[in-house]
Protein backbone atom coordinates (compact mmCIF):
# COMPACT_ATOMS: atom_id res chain seq x y z
CA UNK A 1 0.00 0.00 0.00
CA UNK A 2 1.22 3.69 -0.85
CA UNK A 3 1.62 5.50 2.46
CA UNK A 4 -0.49 8.45 0.84
CA UNK A 5 -3.37 6.07 0.56
CA UNK A 6 -3.00 4.86 4.22
CA UNK A 7 -2.69 8.81 5.58
CA UNK A 8 -6.05 9.37 3.67
CA UNK A 9 -7.35 6.59 5.13
CA UNK A 10 -6.54 6.94 8.49
CA UNK A 11 -7.45 10.75 8.73
CA UNK A 12 -10.77 10.06 7.55
CA UNK A 13 -11.55 7.19 10.03
CA UNK A 14 -9.89 9.67 12.73
CA UNK A 15 -12.28 12.33 11.60
CA UNK A 16 -15.54 10.24 11.28
CA UNK A 17 -14.61 8.41 14.80
CA UNK A 18 -14.34 12.30 16.10
CA UNK A 19 -17.70 12.72 14.38
CA UNK A 20 -16.08 16.01 12.22
CA UNK A 21 -16.93 17.01 9.03
CA UNK A 22 -13.96 17.94 6.36
CA UNK A 23 -15.27 21.89 6.61
CA UNK A 24 -14.91 20.99 10.73
CA UNK A 25 -11.63 19.99 10.51
CA UNK A 26 -10.69 22.75 8.70
CA UNK A 27 -8.55 25.11 10.75
CA UNK A 28 -4.99 26.56 8.59
CA UNK A 29 -5.80 23.33 6.00
CA UNK A 30 -8.49 24.35 4.03
CA UNK A 31 -11.35 21.70 3.54
CA UNK A 32 -10.40 21.07 -0.44
CA UNK A 33 -6.68 20.18 1.04
CA UNK A 34 -8.22 17.50 3.45
CA UNK A 35 -10.73 16.58 0.76
CA UNK A 36 -7.30 16.02 -1.33
CA UNK A 37 -5.35 14.15 1.19
CA UNK A 38 -8.40 12.03 2.20
CA UNK A 39 -8.77 11.02 -1.67
CA UNK A 40 -5.30 10.08 -1.69
CA UNK A 41 -4.35 12.86 -4.22
CA UNK A 42 -1.48 15.04 -2.35
CA UNK A 43 0.60 14.04 0.73
CA UNK A 44 0.95 16.14 3.80
CA UNK A 45 4.10 18.36 4.66
CA UNK A 46 5.43 17.48 8.11
CA UNK A 47 3.49 21.02 9.20
CA UNK A 48 -0.08 19.44 7.55
CA UNK A 49 0.09 16.49 9.53
CA UNK A 50 1.11 18.41 12.88
CA UNK A 51 -2.00 20.92 11.90
CA UNK A 52 -4.41 17.97 11.64
CA UNK A 53 -3.32 16.37 14.60
CA UNK A 54 -3.76 19.46 16.35
CA UNK A 55 -7.41 19.48 15.39
CA UNK A 56 -8.15 16.16 15.79
CA UNK A 57 -6.75 16.48 19.09
CA UNK A 58 -3.86 14.07 18.80
CA UNK A 59 -0.02 14.40 19.13
CA UNK A 60 1.38 14.53 15.66
CA UNK A 61 3.00 11.04 16.09
CA UNK A 62 -0.49 9.23 17.35
CA UNK A 63 -2.15 9.47 13.87
CA UNK A 64 1.71 9.05 12.38
CA UNK A 65 1.45 5.98 14.24
CA UNK A 66 -2.07 4.87 13.36
CA UNK A 67 -0.30 5.66 9.58
CA UNK A 68 2.20 3.32 9.45
CA UNK A 69 0.31 0.43 11.35
CA UNK A 70 -2.28 0.30 8.80
CA UNK A 71 0.41 0.90 6.26
CA UNK A 72 2.64 -2.02 7.69
CA UNK A 73 -0.74 -4.24 8.46
CA UNK A 74 -0.15 -4.22 11.66
CA UNK A 75 -1.59 -2.60 15.16
CA UNK A 76 -0.33 0.73 16.19
CA UNK A 77 1.23 -1.28 19.38
CA UNK A 78 3.57 -3.54 16.99
CA UNK A 79 4.24 -0.21 15.71
CA UNK A 80 5.12 1.59 19.13
CA UNK A 81 7.14 -1.74 20.45
CA UNK A 82 9.49 -1.27 16.78
CA UNK A 83 10.06 2.37 17.44
CA UNK A 84 10.51 2.21 21.43
CA UNK A 85 12.94 -0.58 20.25
CA UNK A 86 15.14 1.21 17.59
CA UNK A 87 14.81 4.39 19.43
CA UNK A 88 16.26 1.67 22.86
CA UNK A 89 19.32 1.07 20.68
CA UNK A 90 20.84 3.84 18.96
CA UNK A 91 20.63 5.18 22.98
CA UNK A 92 18.12 8.48 21.87
CA UNK A 93 15.26 6.72 23.82
CA UNK A 94 15.98 8.90 26.73
CA UNK A 95 17.89 11.45 25.31
CA UNK A 96 16.71 15.34 25.20
CA UNK A 97 16.42 15.92 21.27
CA UNK A 98 18.36 19.27 19.97
CA UNK A 99 15.51 21.78 18.50
CA UNK A 100 18.13 23.22 15.57
CA UNK A 101 20.46 21.60 13.78
CA UNK A 102 24.43 22.40 14.06
CA UNK A 103 25.75 24.27 12.03
CA UNK A 104 28.37 22.20 9.46
CA UNK A 105 31.13 22.95 7.37
CA UNK A 106 30.58 22.01 3.60
CA UNK A 107 32.60 18.78 3.13
CA UNK A 108 34.49 21.01 0.34
CA UNK A 109 35.55 23.89 2.73
CA UNK A 110 36.84 21.35 5.45
CA UNK A 111 38.77 19.91 2.91
CA UNK A 112 40.19 23.52 1.62
CA UNK A 113 40.95 24.22 5.30
CA UNK A 114 43.22 21.25 5.87
CA UNK A 115 45.55 22.01 2.73
CA UNK A 116 45.72 25.62 3.78
CA UNK A 117 46.81 24.80 7.45
CA UNK A 118 49.25 21.82 5.83
CA UNK A 119 50.49 24.12 3.70
CA UNK A 120 51.13 26.92 5.68
CA UNK A 121 52.50 24.33 8.15
CA UNK A 122 55.07 23.62 5.61
CA UNK A 123 56.11 27.23 4.78
CA UNK A 124 56.58 27.97 8.66
CA UNK A 125 58.96 24.97 8.56
CA UNK A 126 60.79 26.85 5.88
CA UNK A 127 60.14 24.45 2.72
CA UNK A 128 59.28 26.47 -0.46
CA UNK A 129 56.13 26.27 -2.38
CA UNK A 130 57.84 23.60 -4.81
CA UNK A 131 58.80 20.91 -1.94
CA UNK A 132 55.34 22.16 -0.59
CA UNK A 133 53.45 20.61 -3.83
CA UNK A 134 55.74 17.72 -3.83
CA UNK A 135 55.30 16.92 -0.32
CA UNK A 136 51.48 16.99 -0.36
CA UNK A 137 51.01 15.89 -4.01
CA UNK A 138 49.10 19.33 -4.79
CA UNK A 139 49.89 21.30 -7.46
CA UNK A 140 52.02 24.59 -7.26
CA UNK A 141 48.99 26.60 -8.53
CA UNK A 142 46.93 25.45 -5.51
CA UNK A 143 49.91 26.11 -3.13
CA UNK A 144 50.54 29.25 -4.21
CA UNK A 145 46.53 30.26 -2.94
CA UNK A 146 47.19 29.30 0.11
CA UNK A 147 50.71 30.53 0.56
CA UNK A 148 49.92 34.37 1.16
Amino acid sequence: MVLRRSFAAILQLVRTSRGLTQHELASTVTQSHISQLEASKTSPTLEVSQELSRALNLHPLTLLTLVHAAEDRVRAREVLKIVSSELESIEMLDAVMPTDPESQQPPQSAAADRKRIAIQDLKAQGHTQTEASQILNIPKSTIGRYWR
